[in-house]
């Protein structure tokens, strides 16, 4: 009988090899490749690599990281490619920029979100490091100084170019609530932003709340730019005096429309494995996302490279995404012509 049972054991390992394989002797000795879909030195970049130095020490075997750059059409190019010939055993990790994930629903980035080569409800999301909350803000000499201020007075701002968040904020706030602004594209960045408000060439701008705490801390804390808005899932805790974009809105509609193009700020900062990971992996990996943003060394790092923490988990991320790509179509065609990608 104990030979009959190893001969069993043995047949049942050659059976199922992913399922006998622990995955401490699966990730033993592997490496995993960290694919960033932005260039060097951004913030989604920031927050990948603090990720990379962490993740591991939770992921049973202790694969080392290794950081790859493939920036490329507001991170499709990244999340094509490990989509469709990634490796699929939960070594290749994407981290994208959030707006990816809904190119087939708004069509940001291509005519019809065709150049997306991949179904974002079929990609395993790991989580987010950070919810993002975008803010408007103005230089404290423009005669811009409230919210209300918008609505009478020229207001400047400046932006990367069509099609990103401060322009689809300028979008939405011009044609939902008739503020008078003007939009300005160009500017390489957001740190190129600041710079053109302290020259006077701008009277303000749209970015993320974290970025202007990373970049130019001094300039909230000497009160030298002033946040009239701030455009998120939730309020700010750091603002909670700061009006926010739903309650402004004049019906339930245009809080729907809001709703499915601004709710992605809630992904901020994501990581994701591609479709075909096994499913087992798939939760080890979330678990090890989870116990990752709550390590204290990466937290410590965090708040030394001043980088905000606000973590969600895989499933909460997924759900976001079912959820919006199961938004009614007639309201989902409203968001996109008021966005200008459908006529």
């Amino acid at each position: 009988m104990p030979r009959l049972a190893a001969a069993l054991a043995i047949f049942a390992a050659l059976a199922h090899p992913a399922a006998a394989q622990a995955p401490a002797d699966f990730y033993r000795g592997k490496q995993i490749n960290l694919v960033v879909g932005s260039d060097a030195g951004s913030g989604y970049d920031a927050y990948a690599r603090l990720v990379s130095r962490h993740l591991g020490k939770h992921i049973p075997g202790n694969p080392a990281f290794v950081i790859q750059n493939q920036p490329g059409a507001g991170s499709i190019t990244m999340a094509n490619t490990l989509s469709n010939v990634g490796a699929k055993d939960g070594t290749a990790i994407g981290a994208p920029q959030s707006s990816v994930a809904f190119e087939r629903l708004l069509h940001l980035l291509s005519p019809g979100g065709k150049t997306a080569n991949f179904d974002a409800t079929k990609l395993n999301w790991l989580g987010t490091v950070a919810q993002d909350t975008f803010v408007v803000l103005g230089w404290h000499l423009s005669k811009v100084k409230t919210t209300q201020d918008m609505l009478t007075k020229d207001f400047v701002i400046g932006t990367s170019g069509p099609n990103t968040d401060g322009s689809l904020i300028v979008a939405v706030l011009n044609k939902l609530l008739g503020t008078k602004i003007r939009l300005i594209t160009g500017y390489s960045g957001t740190a190129p932003q600041l710079l053109a408000l302290e020259r006077g060439e701008i009277d303000g701008s749209s970015m993320a709340y974290g970025t202007v705490l990373t970049l130019r801390p001094n300039l909230h804390r000497d009160k030298e730019i002033t946040v009239l808005l701030q455009i998120a899932r939730q309020k700010h805790p750091d603002l909670p005096d700061v009006a926010f974009l739903p309650d402004l809105m004049k019906s339930d509609e245009d809080r729907a429309i809001v709703s499915v193009i601004f709710d992605k700020y809630q992904m901020g900062r994501p990581f994701f494995v591609p479709p075909g990971v096994p499913a087992e992996r798939v939760a080890l990996l979330r678990k090890a996302f989870d116990e990752t943003m709550k390590d204290p060394a990466l937290i410590a790092e965090a708040e030394q490279l001043k980088l905000e923490m606000s973590p969600l988990p895989g499933t909460e991320v997924q759900a976001l995404i079912d959820r919006l790509y199961a938004t009614p179509e007639p309201m989902v065609k409203k968001a996109r012509m008021l966005l200008g990608t459908e006529k």
